[in-house]
């Protein structure tokens, strides 16, 4: 007996939309629950760096870092692949990411380390990522756009990496190179991050004058 019209699973356009919209405004999704368990490798991470040299404290800190990279890279991977992008992990991913070299440049700044960080490039660090998630805030309430980072900021943040890992690893002196060493770098870093926080502005107040400017 041919299947009644009832019993067709065929999905509509608005079946389609509707289920798309819940998606995108889900939290407990798995990418989102690998950018949380991302934030969580800060305990162990901070115990191994507080060993220090002791028990290859630095060695397993990389460790971990390098399982922080991963989740990374699991949690974009994992939301494409199976369709599970969501607003929320748009914002927690970057927040994440933020909040991992945040506390992981005051780790290192900490007055116990043997080469520690300076404090002002901590300093410099976290209100550029403040005012970035401020204007990530304003952005979203004013408009409804999520702004993601561009080439500049990434190429920022993989320099501030860089520099992080250059003093987890206490990098030998006389340095590999003059310059190269991690006085170098905390400069390059400071001034791509000063250069990517003004870039975000430039493009927070083009979104936002871009709203309230009258179509024709």
């Amino acid at each position: 007996m041919p299947p009644r019209e009832s019993d067709k699973r065929a999905e509509t356009p608005s079946t389609i939309e509707m289920t798309s919209t819940l998606s995108r405004h889900q939290f407990w999704t798995v990418p989102n629950m690998i950018s949380i368990g991302r934030i969580l490798l800060l305990i162990p991470l901070f115990i191994f760096l507080r060993k220090g040299a002791d028990e290859n404290g630095n060695f397993w800190a990389l460790v971990v870092m390098g399982g922080a990279l991963l989740t990374d890279i699991l949690d974009g991977l994992i939301a494409r692949w199976f369709h599970l992008e969501s607003d929320w992990g748009r914002v927690l991913d970057p927040i994440a990411d933020k909040t991992w070299l945040g506390c992981l440049a005051f780790f290192l700044a900490l007055p116990w380390r043997e080469n520690p960080l300076a404090w002002e490039f901590l300093v410099l660090l976290l209100v550029r990522d403040l005012t970035i998630v401020v204007g990530a805030y304003i952005a979203y309430r004013e408009t409804g756009i999520v702004m993601k980072s561009n080439f500049i900021g990434k190429f920022a943040m993989g320099l501030v990496a860089i520099t992080l890992i250059s003093y987890t690893i206490y990098w030998p002196s006389p340095e590999l190179s003059p310059f190269i060493n991690p006085r170098v770098l905390v400069l390059a870093s400071s001034a791509m991050l000063i250069l990517s926080g003004l870039n975000y502005l430039f493009r927070l107040r083009n979104a936002l004058l871009s709203k309230n400017t009258p179509t024709s």
